[in-house]
């Protein structure tokens, strides 16, 4: 790589060159992060740096840090700096700026102010040239964002980011495996590094960059991973990334750093010393919590990587406390439960710091280790280190439960890791003072054969037995009682400190003797000692040749055959040598003599226990036989426990000692001897009454014994439970059984469970149905401790128990289902209002559980059947149903199960021979299967009807109509085509032979059939209701079955009606029309007119009672219609029409069917020359029975829909209005179906004879509907209809509505076929509505404009003669109509009247320019009409007429009706038409109409003086103006347009041609100067030298202000603005006149007397701007600068000094290098500002000014105050 010096002098070298390349410079500029080269090569550095300024704005606001660049890249004086003749130090500062900005915009490129505030430094600093590796470094984790390809499009890429290149050019954006090939570079990676750190160090990091990051490394480092040399190359700078990572606050950069850590130690194993090092670099900065998790998943992670020796070594101990200090064992256990992350090696080490550094959490690492995993060499070491550890503690009893942990996974581990280390188990036992193993091989070495040292440890002093004494005395023994009763903390610690003493090689006698002063509680300490399994085994030795000894000391006249039970109990032991010293203790106390004197017997288990004794001479003889039969290596002591000889003596004596000894150990040996020695605890388990009774409430006292004296609790119980016995007899034992079962006891309740399942078969049948109960009981109750449902169910339950069980679970007990089938019993309503109590409604539910255990129980076990189990099964199922329908409880599980039984039981009964069942409760079967919501049942249930129609034939025939019933009203709900298809084949072959039946009538039998089936209508499958509905009308007979079917689905639309179910109302339509086109069209007319019959039948019924009874005895009616009340009545009867209306109804979608609609079917019949005659004649016939059936009730209505007080009918005129409405609409859709010449064959009769006019009204309606869809070449038939339309609405006017119908229908029909009708028709047309128009009645004018509007577009120039019967009258019309008081009639009115209007502007405009101010007067104020409409219509006159005449009228109606007016819309439709003419007019027009135009223009500006609007509408209606007036000038040429401005001129400043005198100066110029500042805006320099025409009078405007004669700040500011505008656009030199400088130059720099604060920027703008026009003027320069200076001295207000400093500040800003010259005339008077009082003016000087002069100068201005 070049030098330093190097690059910076080719820098340089680029530098000038690009100086002198002014292309080079050009093509610099047009980079641009956000415009296209195009367009950033005509932006200025103003616009780019205001931008950049508002975008840094918004930044700031997200963040403050980026104010401090404010001052800095994005302050005033940036504008002016040249990086190509900035110092080396200079660019270097401001190298450090830009990095800096980079960096904390780095997070921020997803934000659009990013964006434009770079942009900036790209265009100012050329950033992406000479900054580009930061721009790259900052931005690179964007790469897939439209952001970065900017960057890359414009930048000069380093050579480091030479992947890049590919992706400077073109579309493509960089992908994932160029920004691989990127960071596997290992220079750009190290540069990466120092980028990142100069992130944190900054503390400009964020998630995405870390991410990024992260992602990248893990990618190098995967695609380097068969690369060994690659990876080592690595290490240096991944460790160097992650510690820089770690040493950050922010959690982030250490979750990055921890991934890094452990993806590369995965990919490279390191060494430890790296891992140690990285470790202790994860904890040192870990404070936050958030990172806790992260860091010990990677600590633990890298600790699993290390391999070879050593790699499980403790902590070291900094390590350890930093890990201690950061996190608590609390954390760690948590951690290690939660999270599934290998981790032995860490908590191996970790542990085995412990062990090594703090022993205070010695107590803690079995927590730890329950919850690790660790390998058996892991484990190995913490148990050395262990052992080891046991040696140097004190308090030898801290390792107890730590070694007793270790045993209880690994006990062979242990051991061989004792005598790797030359310890014995039994000297490791004394060491920790407790037994440990469970068994192993016995040594014949004792503890007196071994050194102390070995037992206590080498570096553990051996103190003497008096300081023994004396530290321990608060522990001897001085009470003369036993200690086989005492407590076991006593005990325990007696026994510790024994141990101990033998541990340490005292003399076990002498510890005897100092601790236990009574020669009673000695020898029971030492016989509590021998059967403890709490007691080393070594000690268990001693503690037997202890007895021996003791035994001396014992009167010879006591019998010591007490102590045998406890003896026999030991010998239990594993150690051959316990066993064979408590021989010889036995063979000592045979032979003492055996007298009465009993020693201690009444103490030995206690104070209160009193032991029954053998006669001396029975415990002598069974001593003596033992001790003959006893062999030391034999453990089963059963053969000769219990002597035959004076057995039951025997069997009593040791059942009392396994009831009284208190020791739990003894008790399990005594129980388990007389368990092997009887054939049955019954024998003697009555002994344990007590015991047993009170044993669930003592158990945690008996569990916690077990615990502290290290017995097996699970053996201790299982010997209690296994007191239940064969053939158990004892109550007390069942209840004992019971409640176990209940018990929350886990261990307890399934060893009685198993025992239980042992001897229930042999229990008589009140227990087995006791224990059956409870079980069922509380599983039903709550989720048991044991699994009760398996217990239960493996039962060996028998018939007569189940059926026991069954009856006792009844809810109906007195109802026997065998009796003689009852009619089923309906629910009442006080059964379902008891249901809604909580109580009762629990204690149903827990009854359906346990029914459902009972037959799950009964479906799983084989059980015999019988006749009354099945009659069991069937009462249960009417429970069921009972719980179901009254309380709506969840039976159905329970009742699947029970069919399911029922089957099986069924089934069994046939195999063993049974061949009929007598009084089979059916009728529960039939409720069941019609009640029941489920398929699954339905089928279940269906299926035991058949099996049982072999046993009981009689009783399921007569069952079989309500299950068909069923069937047909449920199971065609099933969506399963094979359930269908049976269902449609059972109505194929059943049907017929209902109807064939003689017995009953099949006119009956069919309605009832139809009713059942369509009640399910809406729970049938869509897309099968029609298949199976068709298949049900064709079997019943279309040609009676239509009518009814669809009379019954009307019912069921009218409820989803009226309860607003529109939607599946909708589907009950769809349904209807789908099923009704499957049918032939004479089936399908015959049908409806069987429709209409009905309604007649039920209407004639309603209003006569005599033929109301008749009908009450027809099925289709005894559905409870007739009793509905007349408004009921009258609904249905609506809706019925609305439904059938709906069915017969023509739509879009009937085209696609299949089958067509009916009209469809009807034009095939009639128009199909294929068809018969007698085919079409019998359709007319049937069609003419419909639409008479229609007729007769639209004629009749007044009969049938009329109130009758004395039959309480009452009807509303709103209900018989929609009635009629529905009658009405349905004869329209039956006209409709015919084709058009049958239609108007029909229909004209009708129009010209009926005498009602209802019919005549919607006859017109239709015939109007009906031709809208016909094609032209029904043009014939629709000129026959308009004549007679033109003879009937003459004699119809009396009636509006009629003539008003007949009159849209003409309208309609001319509109569509006007072309090819008569012209003669259309103009007698014309000529009767024109008449019309005269008309009161407005429903008449309005069809009247209609028409003529329609007549007119057809005639076209032949309707002139109409004009002056037309457009006078309508004019007329509507100002009439302004005249009344609004209705709902006035909006259709001024509606048509402007489509009469717009159609005479398309058919003859010429000859409205006569009337067409009113036209557009209507227009405006049409205020009943839509503001789009009317404008629509104003742009059709401005097209179709002259402009210029238009511009005239509109000039016209403003003076005249506009300008008056209080209606905004009318103003702005106003100018919508002046803005559309204006842009109509030609250049030719708009010159000779340019005076109309600005008297117009004069007008609208002195408007705001006359109106009454708001200043903000006058301020709209202002710039509308200003639009549409520049926009006319733009049609001007010079030589007109400069007389029109300087009148406007004349009126602005000397008030000439002011037409409203109220109107005062200032309005006059403020309106004036607004026009012309937007005209300078769209003219920009072409208008500069109109200035001459106001410049005096503005220069004395100016001076009005000074004298503050004039104070509109308003004006003051448009005033600046016009000046403003034309310095920037002056191109001809104009204001570098001598004169006009002058002239104004004096006067605006005086107004920095009197100007305000708000609209100070523009005085200064104004005055910047006027000096850069002069700026080669030295002259002038001079003169400004002097007036300024005048401006600026001591005795100016602060104000005026301020912003004449802010003036001068912009000068020196745009145009300094031009005034460098007067500089030392400026620095006095800027010294005097530096000390000025105002603190504010000072500052704008220091800051600003003085700024602005040293970047102008390029050195400091104080040099020149010096």
């Amino acid at each position: 790589m070049s030098s330093l010096s190097d690059q910076l002098a080719q820098i340089a070298a680029n530098n000038s060159t690009v100086a002198l390349d002014r292309k080079r410079r050009q093509k610099l500029h047009s980079a641009s992060l956000i415009y296209n080269s195009k367009t950033a090569a005509t932006q200025d550095y103003d616009t780019v740096f205001d931008n950049a300024i508002i975008a840094l704005d918004s930044l700031i606001e997200l963040d403050s840090r980026f104010e401090l660049f404010k001052k800095t890249l994005f302050s005033e004086t940036s504008i002016n700096i040249d990086r190509n003749v900035q110092t080396e130090e200079e660019n270097n500062s401001l190298n450090k700026a830009i990095n800096g900005y980079l960096l904390l915009a780095s997070s921020m490129w997803h934000l659009t102010p990013t964006l434009h505030a770079t942009e900036w430094l790209v265009r100012k600093f050329q950033i992406h040239i000479l900054n580009a590796e930061m721009l790259l470094l900052t931005t690179l984790n964007y790469y897939q964002t439209p952001a970065f390809k900017r960057i890359l499009n414009i930048i000069k890429l380093p050579h480091l980011f030479a992947p890049l290149s590919t992706y400077t050019k073109g579309d493509k954006i960089p992908t994932n495996l160029t920004i691989v090939k990127l960071f596997n570079d290992l220079d750009f990676l190290k540069l990466y590094v120092n980028h990142m750190s100069g992130c944190i160090n900054q503390t400009t990091t964020y998630t995405n960059q870390l991410l990024f990051t992260t992602c990248c490394v893990i990618n190098v480092i995967a695609a380097n991973s068969t690369n060994e040399p690659k990876l080592n190359l690595l290490v240096p700078l991944l460790l160097e990334l992650a510690a820089k990572l770690l040493s950050a606050d922010s959690v982030d950069c250490q979750i990055a750093a921890h991934t890094i850590l452990v993806v590369f130690a995965t990919a490279l194993p390191l060494s430890k010393t790296l891992i140690l090092a990285a470790t202790e670099t994860i904890l040192a900065n870990l404070e936050t919590e958030s990172a806790k998790k992260s860091a010990l998943i990677a600590i633990c992670k890298l600790f699993q990587t290390l391999n070879g020796q050593g790699n499980i070594d403790q902590l070291p101990a900094k390590l350890y406390q930093l890990f201690d200090k950061r996190f608590s064992f609390g954390f760690l256990n948590k951690f290690l439960m939660e999270e599934d992350v290998a981790c032995d090696k860490f908590i191996t080490s970790y542990v085995r710091a412990i062990a090594r550094y703090d022993h205070s959490k010695l107590s803690l690492i079995v927590k730890l280790l329950k919850i690790s995993h660790l390998e058996n060499y892991e484990l190995r070491a913490v148990i050395i280190d262990s052992i080891h550890l046991s040696e140097l503690l004190e308090d030898k009893s801290q390792l107890i439960e730590l070694f007793e942990y270790f045993i209880s996974i690994n006990e062979k581990l242990v051991t061989s890791c004792l005598k790797a280390l030359s310890v014995s188990p039994e000297i490791f036992e004394i060491r920790l003072t407790t037994s440990l193993f469970s068994s192993h091989n016995m040594t014949s070495q004792t503890v007196t054969d071994l050194e102390a040292e070995s037992i206590v440890g080498k570096n553990n002093d051996i103190p003497d037995f008096k300081t023994f004494i004396d530290k321990n005395s608060k522990t001897v023994y001085t009470k003369a009682t036993s200690l086989l009763s005492e407590s076991d903390e006593i005990f325990n610690k007696l026994l510790s400190l024994f141990t101990e003493a033998v541990g340490k090689k005292y003399s076990a006698g002498q510890f005897l003797n100092v601790f236990f002063t009574t020669l009673e509680a000695r020898i029971t300490f030492l016989l509590r000692v021998i059967v403890s399994p709490a007691a080393p085994i070594a000690v268990r030795h001693i503690a037997s040749s202890n007895i021996s000894k003791s035994l001396n000391n014992i009167d010879k006249e006591s019998n010591l055959f007490t102590l045998v039970p406890c003896l026999i109990v030991a010998l239990s032991d594993v150690s051959k040598n316990v066993r064979i010293g408590v021989k010889k203790i036995l063979s000592q106390i045979a032979k003492r003599p055996f007298t009465k004197h009993y020693f201690f017997s009444k103490k030995i288990y206690g104070e209160k226990t009193s032991l029954p004794l053998l006669a001396p001479k029975d415990g002598e003889t069974w001593l003596k036989n033992f001790l003959e039969n006893y062999i030391v290596d034999n453990y089963d002591l059963s053969r000769f426990f219990i002597p035959k000889k004076n057995d039951k003596i025997y069997l009593l004596f040791w059942a009392n000692n396994a009831l009284t000894i208190p020791l739990p150990y003894g008790k399990i040996f005594l129980l388990r001897a007389l368990n092997k020695s009887t054939s049955s605890p019954s024998s003697y388990s009555q002994l344990f009454e007590g015991f047993i009774s009170i044993y669930l409430n003592e158990r945690d006292h008996w569990e916690t014994g077990c615990k502290l004296n290290k017995t097996s609790f699970y053996e201790f119980e299982k010997s209690i439970v296994n007191l239940i016995s064969l053939k158990e007899k004892n109550q007390f034992m069942i209840e004992f059984i019971i409640k176990s079962l209940n018990s929350e006891y886990e261990q307890l309740s399934n060893l009685v469970a198993e025992k239980v399942l042992s001897v229930f078969d042999s229990l008589k049948t009140s227990f087995q149905l006791q224990i059956a109960q409870s079980i069922i009981d509380t599983t039903a109750a709550s989720e048991q401790s044991y699994d009760s449902v398996a217990t239960l169910q493996s039962l060996p339950i028998n018939t007569d128990v189940l059926n026991a069980i069954l009856k006792q679970n009844k809810i109906n007990m007195d109802t026997d289902v065998s009796d003689i089938p009852k009619r089923r019993r309906r629910t009442s309503s006080a059964n379902k209002s008891a249901f809604q109590k909580e109580e009762v409604s629990l204690l149903a539910e827990a009854h359906i559980r346990k029914i459902t255990i009972i037959l799950e129980t009964l479906d799983k076990r084989f059980v015999k059947a019988t006749p009354e189990l099945l009659y069991s099964l069937f009462s249960l199922l009417a429970d069921l149903e009972a719980l179901d329908q009254a309380g709506g409880l969840p039976v159905l599980y329970a009742q699947e199960t029970l069919a399911s039984c029922m089957l099986n039981i069924i089934e069994s009964l046939k195999k063993e021979g049974c061949d009929s069942l007598k009084n089979i409760r059916s009728d529960i079967l039939v409720s069941a299967i019609r009640n029941s919501p489920s398929p699954q049942l339905q089928n279940k249930l269906l299926l035991v009807v058949g099996a049982l129609a072999s046993l009981s034939p009689e009783t399921i025939l007569h069952s079989i109509m309500p299950i068909f019933t069923f069937m047909g009203a449920h199971s065609i709900r099933q969506d399963d085509a094979f359930t269908i298809r049976v269902v449609e084949k059972t109505i194929l072959t059943v049907v017929p032979a209902l109807l064939n039946n003689k017995e009953v009538s099949s006119n009956d039998e069919a309605e009832f059939l139809l009713m059942s089936f369509t009640t399910a209508l809406q729970h049938v499958p869509k897309h099968r209701r029609v298949q199976l509905f068709f298949v049900l009308i064709k079997a019943l007979g279309s040609a009676t079955a239509i009518g009814p079917f669809f009379f019954l689905v009307a019912h069921q639309y009218t409820h989803c009606v009226e309860i607003f179910k529109l939607g599946e109302a909708k589907s009950i339509i769809e349904f209807s029309k789908s099923l009704l086109s499957r049918f032939s069209v004479s089936e399908q007319l015959h049908g409806v007119t069987h429709y209409f019959t009905l309604l007649d039948q039920l209407l004639s019924g309603f209003h006569n009672d005599e033929k109301k009874i008749l009908l009450q005895s027809d099925t289709l009616f005894s559905n409870g219609i007739l009793n509905k009340n007349s408004s009921e009545l009258f609904t249905f009867i609506q809706q019925a029409f609305n439904f059938i209306d709906k069915i017969l109804q023509d739509n879009d979608s009937d085209y696609y069917h299949s089958n067509g609609s009916l009209k469809m079917r009807i034009y095939s019949c009639l128009l199909d020359n294929t068809e018969s005659k007698e085919t079409g004649f019998k359709v007319r016939e049937d069609f003419a029975g419909v639409l008479e059936s229609v007729l007769t009730f639209i004629n009749d209505s007044n009969n049938y829909f009329k109130s009758d007080k004395e039959r309480n009918v009452i009807i509303s005129v709103d209900q018989k209005t929609e009635i009629r409405k529905s009658l009405f609409s349905l004869m329209n859709n039956t006209l409709k179906m015919l084709p058009i010449n049958d239609f108007v064959e029909s229909t004209l009769p009708l129009l010209t004879k009926s005498s009602n006019k209802d019919i005549k009204y919607h006859i017109a309606l239709v015939i109007g509907t009906k031709f809208e869809s016909e094609t032209q070449s029904v043009a014939p038939s629709a000129s026959l209809v308009i004549k007679i339309l033109l003879e009937r609405i003459s004699a119809e006017l009396e009636y509006v509505n009629v003539a008003q119908v007949m009159l849209n229908t003409m309208s309609s029909m001319i509109a569509r076929f006007g072309s090819r009708l008569d012209s003669t028709l259309v103009t007698k047309a014309l000529a009767l509505t024109t008449k019309n128009l005269q008309s009161e009645k407005t429903e008449i004018k309005i069809s009247s404009l209609t028409l003529i509007s329609n007549a007119i577009q057809i005639l076209g120039v032949k309707s002139i003669a109409f004009y002056p019967k037309v457009v006078p009258v309508t004019i007329n019309i509507f100002k009439q109509s302004q005249s009344k008081e609004k209705d709902s009639l006035t909006s259709p009115l001024q509606l048509s009247i402007i489509l009469l209007f717009a159609n005479l502007v398309k058919s003859i405009p010429s000859f409205l320019v006569s009337n067409l101010g009113d036209i557009l007067s209507i227009i405006f104020f049409a205020n009943e009409v839509e503001v789009q409409t009317r404008l629509a219509v104003l742009q059709l006159i401005i097209k179709n007429v002259e402009s210029r005449e238009v511009l005239k009228v509109l000039a016209k109606s403003w003076t005249t009706t506009v300008a008056d007016s209080a209606d905004s819309v009318a103003i702005s439709l106003y100018l919508s038409a002046l803005e559309g003419t204006t842009e109509e007019l030609d250049k030719r027009s708009a010159t000779s109409q340019s005076p109309v135009f600005f008297k117009l223009l004069l007008s609208l500006f002195e408007y705001r003086s006359t109106t009454s609007f708001d200043n903000n509408t006058v301020s709209r209606i202002e710039a509308t103006v200003y639009q549409i007036s520049n926009a006319y000038v733009l049609k001007m040429n010079d030589k007109v347009f400069r007389p029109s401005f300087v009148l406007l001129v004349k009126w602005a400043f000397d008030g000439e041609g002011v037409g409203n005198a109220s109107m005062d100066k200032s309005d006059r110029l403020i309106a004036f100067f607004k026009f012309f500042n937007k005209l300078q805006e769209n003219l920009k320099g072409i208008i500069t030298s109109y200035f001459t025409y106001l410049l005096e009078p503005t220069t004395e405007l100016l001076k009005s202000f000074i004298k503050k004669d004039i104070t509109n700040v308003n004006l003051h500011r448009l005033i600046l603005n016009s000046l403003i505008s034309s310095f920037k656009y002056d191109r001809d030199e104009y204001w570098k006149s001598t004169s006009r400088f002058e002239l104004i130059c004096e006067t605006l720099v005086d107004q920095l007397k009197v100007i305000e604060n708000v609209i100070g920027k523009y005085l200064a703008k104004a005055i910047s701007s006027l000096a850069v026009n002069n700026s080669g003027a030295e002259e002038h320069n001079q003169i400004m600068n002097k007036a300024l200076s005048n401006h600026m001295k001591a005795t100016c207000s602060s104000r005026e000094k301020l912003w004449a400093v802010r003036s001068l500040k912009l000068i020196y800003s745009k145009v300094g290098e031009s005034w460098l010259t007067l500089l030392p005339q400026l620095v006095p008077t800027i010294a005097e500002l530096l000390e000025d009082d105002d603190e504010e003016v000072e500052r704008e000087v220091r800051t600003g000014l003085v700024t602005v002069v040293e970047n102008v100068l390029g050195e400091p201005f104080d040099k020149y105050l010096d």
